[in-house]
């Protein structure tokens, strides 16, 4: 006992300066902070805290523009004070339109660059046909009408500001070896980590790790000397964005997943993998002619690889799924039109019966419900129950639900799936149904229910039982385990939800 005791004292006294020393190291080290920051509190943090700065970024972003109107306007309202008592009536009445503001600021801002004078410019001809077209607008439909100009105008100077970058080509740098060491690196990293989220059901954090390693890679490229390292370049730089289409398809992204297909096929034309995602992509964009184009390429690429006839079907399946999705599209469309018609949508006399719209619709509906009698509506189906249990049972089970929920990946993804609703209650619970239903589907088919949404219902039908007619009769025992058992269900304490649901 003396000696046991001792040593144990000794491991106390040593503990701290080993746990010292080792946290010291890690500090200092890179692979610390890696595995820090996989820890779901440490993302969370970190994730917030990214939040928070956008929207700080935003609120400051604001305030300079509001300040920055506030000066053009005592500007411009000091400039115009010397202007032509015609020129203050046209612009008087609309000078706190934000559109005609920009639109003075911008001939103001012409004027200083080029040493004009301003009131000169004023009255200039074209400037003050724009003058009148505003003040006609204002006049006809206010503020509303002002607005609507305003949206035009910003989305005309948005286009061409996107065009003009589209014009700017990012050519990427060459790389000497050590840079290429640390972006292979980082690349092997970004797909272990993105495939480990993936594989958890975490699309959108796979998504955005795939992301990242696209925008690393794409910056640089190696010599063409160096054929072995150019060849890794591309294969993770492919593998990537094969992955990220695959992820961005997971979240319904259809455009991401067919840009980061069509830069997979940039780096290899012959991917049957970045083929196929890109038929998927367009498919789910209902771009389904060049959807089926694509599959007839991916058909001619296929003729090449070993695994040949395992593609050929999954191409032929694609196919028909693509067949059926047109049919659907063109049903809905169909039927779309159909009621827009029925309804005078394209009508010419439309305005005309605006009026007199609601009143024959009712008379209608009158004189058919005086001629056809009220059907009957057939009551819902009733659950048919297999499956009876005992209160020990229904113990026995919830404590195996708790068990499960209480599993790690399981937290991880409701908390996530928290943060992704936005903590809306509704959101949550539509999203919570697949996830939880991962971990319900072993244990429903083990206690003899159906596997399926069908045994969900059974199976709580069975729980429910113990409760009474009232709902409120369960046994306190079986009470705080159903209690316990929501409580993992909806993500623990962490999870943000129980305050919301409970």
């Amino acid at each position: 006992c003396i000696s046991s005791s001792s040593s144990r004292a000794r491991r106390l006294r040593c503990r701290p300066a080993r746990a010292s020393r080792f946290a010291m190291a890690d500090l200092n080290s890179q692979a610390f902070w890696n595995d820090f920051m996989r820890r779901p509190d440490a993302k969370a943090a970190y994730q917030s805290e990214r939040k928070l700065q956008m929207k700080k970024g935003m609120w400051l972003e604001e305030k300079r523009m509001i300040e920055e109107r506030g000066d053009h306007r005592k500007v411009l309202g000091d400039a115009l004070e010397e202007a032509p008592a015609d020129i203050k009536k046209l612009v008087a009445p609309m000078f706190h339109i934000r559109v005609v503001e920009q639109f003075l600021w911008m001939i103001y801002d012409e004027c200083q660059n080029k040493s004009m004078p301003f009131l000169e410019k004023l009255r200039d001809e074209s400037t003050l046909v724009h003058l009148r077209k505003l003040r006609e607008n204002f006049q006809e439909g206010g503020e509303e009408r002002m607005k609507d100009l305003e949206s035009n105008w910003l989305s005309i100077c948005h286009g061409i500001a996107d065009a003009e970058e589209a014009k700017k080509e990012v050519k990427p740098i060459t790389a000497d070896i050590h840079t290429l060491k640390q972006v292979l690196e980082f690349a092997q990293e970004c797909k272990r980590e993105g495939n480990i989220k993936f594989r958890e059901g975490l699309y959108e954090e796979a998504l955005r790790i795939y992301d990242q390693g696209d925008e690393v890679m794409k910056k640089w490229k190696v010599g063409e000397h160096l054929k072995t390292e150019n060849k890794w370049l591309k294969e993770y730089h492919i593998a990537c964005l094969k992955n990220k289409a695959q992820a961005a398809l997971k979240l319904d992204l259809f455009q991401t997943a067919l840009e980061a297909a069509d830069g997979a096929l940039k780096i290899d034309a012959e991917d049957h993998k970045a083929w196929y995602r890109k038929v998927q992509a367009e498919k789910g964009l209902g771009h389904f002619d060049e959807a089926e184009a694509s599959l007839t390429r991916l058909d001619e690429v296929a003729q090449f690889c070993p695994d040949r006839r395992s593609i050929l079907q999954d191409c032929e399946a694609e196919r028909q799924r693509i067949r059926a999705a047109r049919a659907k599209h063109k049903q809905g469309t169909k039927d779309m039109v159909g009621k827009a018609f029925e309804n005078g949508l394209f009508s010419a006399d439309r305005d005309k019966q605006v009026d007199n719209d609601t009143e024959t619709r009712r008379r209608a509906l009158l004189a058919e419900s005086e001629k056809e009698a009220p059907k009957a509506v057939a009551p819902p189906k009733a659950l048919e129950r297999s499956i009876q249990l005992t209160e020990a049972l229904a113990g026995e089970l919830i404590d195996e639900l708790t068990k499960s929920y209480g599993q790690k990946w399981y937290q991880e993804r409701v908390q996530k799936c928290a943060r992704d609703s936005g903590f809306e209650r509704m959101v949550f619970l539509r999203r919570l149904k697949n996830i939880a239903f991962e971990v319900q589907k072993p244990i429903l088919e083990k206690w003899g229910f159906e596997g399926s949404e069908q045994g969900v219902r059974e199976m709580t039908v069975a729980i429910r039982d113990h409760a009474g007619k009232d709902g409120k009769s369960m046994p306190e025992g079986l009470k705080k385990k159903q209690d316990a058992c929501l409580r993992v269900l909806y993500g623990g304490e962490e999870g943000g939800m129980l305050g919301i649901l409970i």
